[in-house]
This record gives C-alpha cells, sequence and structure tokens, in this order.
C-alpha cells in the first residue's frame, strides 16, 4: 500500500439550532445543534495573560495526568463520549482552532511546503534583542531590518540540522491539516549579519536579567555548531501576529473567551491531534506547546508551536525508543518495575536502536504502532479518543501526498540527498501505516447519496465512497457490506448484504424490501418531523473483521422526490 489518496469530506457549514445567530430549524436534527463557521472569531474584550507556570491544573503534569487516568472511572467503563462540535456529517467547521485545507482541497506541492510562511527573515541585519545564555538551549530573539521578531533556536551538538528540520518540516505539515502554527525557517548568517540592540538583555545564571555583551554572543555561539564554512544555521520562528496570551489547555474551558463554545476534551480538531502527532512523533505536543494569541479584530487564535522535539528529534539530542511508547510517568509499567525489583521489562527496553543518521535523529519505521503512540503528557482530549475521531485524523494524514511530503522535507534544507529522501520515505510510510489502522476501526464511507425518486422505492440506490477501497488500503474483491435500513413511520424494515465492486469507483448498494413488494405508492406521503427521517446502518465486512458501523440519516421529501441524505456518523 502506498500513495494514500485520501481528502475530508465537508458536510454543510450551517447551524441549523442551538446557538445564537440561527435561523428556524428544517426538518429533524439527527445529530442536534451544529456549529457555526468561524462564530469563535467574534470581536471579545483583551483576556488576560499569563505565563505557562501561573496556570493550575495538576491534571497535566505528567505525573497527576497519568494517575488520574489510570484511576479514572470513565477510563474504565464503558464507550467514550463523541466529540461535540460537529455538523451532521461528522465534521468540523472552520474555526480559531481548525481551519479546512489540504483535506478539503488538494494543495499543491508547493502550497503545503510553504505552510504558513511569507518572505521569511531579512538577513542582511540580525538584530539581537534578548539572548538566552543558560541552560541546554542557548538562543536568541532577534528583530530583522523590517522589524520583525524571531526566535533563533540551534540544533544540539553533534546533530546539525535535526531539531531545526523536524521543527521546519512538522510545522508545515500540522499547518496543511488545518492547524495554525508559527512561521518557521532555515536561516544561515555569520557574525558580520548580527548586531546588539542597546537594550538587549540575556538571562542571569543567578536568575532574574542583565545587560547582554557581545562576549555574550559568542558565548552562546560557541556552544553550537558551525557549518563547514564558518557560518551558523538556525531555525527562525516568527512571533505569531497578535498579543501572546499564554497557553492553552486540553480540558475545560478558558473563563475569559466568551467565543468558548465546548469543553476542550470534547473538540474533535483536539482528539484528532493526538493521530497527527503520532505521525510525525511529536512527544512533546501538549500544554506547554501551545499559544492563544489575541489577533484582529479582537479574538484568541489557538496555535500549536514548538516542533523541534518530533520525528527523530529530541530537541537536545535523537528520541529514544521509550519515547512515544509510554508517558514521562506510567503507573502500570513503575509498580511493575517496583513490585520485581526492577526485573519487568517492558518491550521498548529491549529495542536495539541506532540513530538513522545526524541530521534525522531516530524515529520508529517498522515498529511504528498508531494505536499504541503515546505523548510524554497525557492529556484529557488524547484519553478520550474515538474510533471516529481517530478516522477524522487519519483522513487528514491520509492526503497528504508522497510528492506534498517530499517538498516539505526539501524545506527542512538536510544535508545531501540520502537524508531528505529517508526522511520523506518514513514520514510516508508512517503515513500509510496511520490511514490503515483508524480506517479499519471504522466503516469509511463518505460522499453518501440516495439515487431514485419515490417512485423507485423498491430499489434505492445508495451510492458512496469507500475510502479504504478508494485509497488501497484493502481490496474491494474482499469486502461486503451489511446494511439495515429502518423508516417505522412507513414500515420499513429491511436489510441486507452485498458484495464491493472493485477498483476505486464509488460503491452501491441496492435498497430493497425483503419481501420484494413494490411500495410506490408511498410516493405522495406526506410526513414532517421525526416522522420523515430514516436510517441506514452500513457495517464494511472485510474477511474475519468488520469495522464500526456508518450511520446514514435520510429524510423522507414524498411528493416524487424519495430520500435524501441529511447526515452522517462513524
Amino acid at each position: 500500500m502506498s500513495g494514500i489518496r485520501a481528502r475530508t469530506v465537508l458536510g454543510p457549514l450551517v447551524c441549523l439550532s442551538g446557538l445564537a445567530g440561527c435561523g428556524p430549524a428544517k426538518g429533524p436534527l439527527p445529530l442536534g445543534p451544529q456549529p457555526i463557521a468561524y462564530v469563535d472569531t467574534l470581536p471579545i474584550a483583551e483576556p488576560r495573560s499569563f505565563e505557562p507556570v501561573e496556570k493550575t491544573g495538576a491534571l497535566d503534569a505528567p505525573f497527576a495526568g497519568s494517575v488520574a487516568g489510570a484511576l479514572s472511572v470513565r477510563h474504565w467503563a464503558g464507550p467514550q463520549r463523541r466529540a461535540l462540535n460537529l455538523n451532521d456529517f461528522d465534521e468540523v467547521v472552520s474555526s480559531a482552532w481548525f481551519e479546512h485545507r489540504n483535506g478539503a482541497r488538494r494543495l499543491t506541492p508547493e502550497e503545503v511546503a510553504r505552510g504558513p510562511t511569507t518572505a521569511g527573515p531579512d538577513t542582511s541585519l540580525l538584530t539581537i534583542v534578548a539572548g538566552k545564555s543558560t541552560g541546554r538551549t542557548p538562543g536568541f530573539t532577534v528583530e530583522d531590518r523590517r522589524g520583525d521578531r524571531y526566535l533563533f533556536k540551534f540544533d544540539p551538538p553533534g546533530f546539525l540540522h535535526m531539531a531545526s528540520s523536524a521543527e521546519v518540516i512538522s510545522s508545515r505539515l500540522f499547518h496543511a491539516a488545518g492547524y495554525y502554527t508559527p512561521e518557521n525557517y532555515i536561516v544561515v548568517f555569520d557574525t558580520a549579519q548580527l548586531a546588539l540592540a542597546p537594550e538587549a538583555r540575556v538571562d542571569s545564571a543567578g536568575g532574574g536579567e542583565r545587560p547582554m555583551t557581545r562576549e555574550h554572543v559568542e558565548e552562546i555561539l560557541s556552544r553550537v555548531d558551525a557549518l563547514p564554512d564558518g557560518r551558523y544555521l538556525a531555525m527562525a520562528s516568527k512571533f505569531v501576529p497578535g498579543v501572546p496570551k499564554g497557553p492553552f489547555r486540553f480540558k475545560g474551558r478558558r473563563s475569559d473567551d466568551p467565543n468558548e463554545h465546548y469543553q476542550h476534551e470534547h473538540r474533535r480538531e483536539l482528539r484528532g491531534l493526538r493521530i497527527l502527532a503520532a505521525w510525525l512523533n511529536d512527544v512533546d505536543v501538549g500544554y506547554m506547546n501551545t499559544l492563544d494569541a489575541y489577533v484582529e479584530p479582537g479574538y484568541l487564535r489557538h496555535y500549536l508551536i514548538d516542533f523541534g522535539g518530533s520525528l527523530g528529534s529530541g530537541t537536545l539530542r535523537p528520541r529514544e525508543p521509550r519515547e512515544g511508547r509510554e508517558h514521562d510517568f506510567e503507573p502500570g509499567p513503575t509498580l511493575a518495575r517496583l513490585f520485581t525489583l526492577g526485573f519487568y521489562q517492558p518491550p521498548w527496553e529491549t529495542h536495539l536502536h541506532s540513530v538513522i543518521d545526524p541530521s534525522i535523529g531516530w524515529l520508529r519505521v517498522a515498529e511504528f504502532d498508531p494505536a499504541g503512540w503515546r505523548a510524554n503528557q497525557p492529556n484529557e482530549a488524547f484519553s478520550r479518543v474515538t474510533p471516529a475521531d481517530g478516522y477524522w485524523g487519519a483522513k487528514l494524514v491520509g492526503a497528504f501526498t508522497d510528492e506534498q511530503i517530499r517538498a516539505t522535507v526539501a524545506k527542512g534544507r538536510l544535508p545531501g540527498a540520502f537524508a531528505a529522501d529517508t526522511l520523506a520515505k518514513i514520514i510516508a510510510f508512517r503515513r500509510d501505516r496511520t490511514v490503515a489502522y483508524w480506517y479499519s476501526r471504522v466503516t469509511p464511507v463518505e460522499n453518501v447519496e440516495a439515487r431514485g425518486g419515490a417512485a423507485a422505492i423498491s430499489g434505492l440506490i445508495i451510492a458512496f465512497d469507500d475510502l479504504g477501497i478508494r485509497d488501497g488500503v484493502w481490496d474491494g474483491a474482499g469486502t461486503s457490506y451489511r446494511w439495515e435500513f429502518r423508516h417505522e413511520a412507513l414500515d420499513r424494515r429491511w436489510s441486507g448484504e452485498e458484495s464491493a465492486r472493485a477498483g476505486s469507483v464509488p460503491q452501491s448498494l441496492t435498497l430493497t424490501p425483503e419481501s420484494g413488494s413494490d411500495l410506490a405508492g408511498d410516493a405522495g406521503r406526506e410526513l414532517s418531523g421525526q416522522e420523515a427521517l430514516a436510517t441506514l446502518t452500513v457495517t464494511a465486512i472485510r474477511g474475519e473483521s468488520a469495522g464500526r458501523a456508518a450511520l446514514v440519516y435520510l429524510l423522507w421529501e414524498g411528493e416524487g422526490e424519495g430520500y435524501r441524505v441529511v447526515g452522517l456518523e462513524h
């Protein structure tokens, strides 16, 4: 399987009821009130700012989060709750959190590779306005000749390109998928291009700040590797537009944002983020790597930031086998080691690994398990992922073509063709593995359409795309569909099973009454409200396995029109 071509299917971006500004509801509401696109971008009073350490919330901490998950009744009991911010076609609408891009309209490879970037920094003059000399991650805050500000980050010694390329590549892929990310660039400069602002400050080893001197600049650069020609390579992250207001959490709502309509753990784009983070091995995704920014004309936009710990990079070193397999603290494995006096070994401890390339680091390829992947820190949204959430995220992943991936990897400016080609192939392999797993968890029908008017009800045709077949995840020759059609008001309770058609052509089901009788006499019947609503469940059967059934809602319109598809759940 290769070259997966999945597209996110968007339903009507309209509100039927339940929210301010909605018109009267028309017909039944199978899935409840629907969100309005960009309704959370209405002007609000400027919220307060806070630093991450000021935000309380013990459940976001590695230790407390893992313990809380292990002790949670919800964690151990029953199916998990469906995401809330969905329209009738099981899709999110564009918002201050997520904007449909590559999954809705196939972007060109150049568009994906460009990401959110514009002109990039003017490196003819780089004025340092602040520095970070303590700790293990030195860097600068720089203002270019245009007045734009960037955070300059450097790769760890011995692994030039590793963290910088991971940040540039992953941020562009997350952006193309639909998330808001900063503009990130690879820049090369020499010391002659650096100037020092008179007010520049640098952090002090004893805490606080002190005036920054040229010696501080030289000391910071002495801790990073130079290129063979003596110049320096850095990842330049442009400050996002607006006023920073601190990170967002993956649980609850921000109390000073009136545009918040959903608890974060029930937002599908935050649940589905787990699938993309697993794909790109962004184990550092979490509260500390998010940012709310107050942007024009006065609302909060929600960013993902800091991708230097994705792909094979651990920011300060290459990734290791534990990362991506366990949270930083896991009660089960920790207790097992304790009670066995250290003899217990999880599978990752015996995994032999070596750096793929110094510019790539290390990440799983053949052993990559989309279901078993873990971020370093647990969060409530990730723990609530349902098969439908996973499928939604996998559609975003599967929408990326090999050409888009290669064009984006090229922006990482890895040294030599081998490293770039290898990383592109790894990302594509993990894409295919991700899509194969999550598509198999549901019945991946999309673009469902009812054909044939009321007079042809003895042979109502339901046409649809099976993304698993269309995108080459499995073979249509070994697939069948078990279906059940119910319309109580018209006393229709039919069921059947049909084989899939080979190839990527649209699939179809012929819904006929089990008795074989002609029901065209119902053509003139008028129904309203819930009486007009019918349901169709479709379950894909592949050999001995079956995905979760898809639920299709159909509305009886009578007067020779028959049924119209009005909703879909996976």
